[in-house]
């Protein structure tokens, strides 16, 4: 019964945050996209750099 209930919650729960971040979506105009595509992109280039131990 409470294994239940807590799958029960954490879809729930899943569900809740998956329609707060399709509302922020939804709502970011071109600029705010514009300054989340140059942060992924320059996050991508700085794990691509990565630490030298490898090298």
């Amino acid at each position: 019964m409470q294994i239940t209930f807590f799958i029960a919650s954490l879809g729930s729960y899943a569900r809740s945050i998956l329609n707060e971040l399709m509302t922020v979506f939804n709502q970011m105009n071109s600029l705010q996209w514009g300054i989340v595509s140059a942060c992924a992109v320059a996050f991508g280039f700085l794990c691509l750099k990565g630490t030298g131990v490898n090298r």
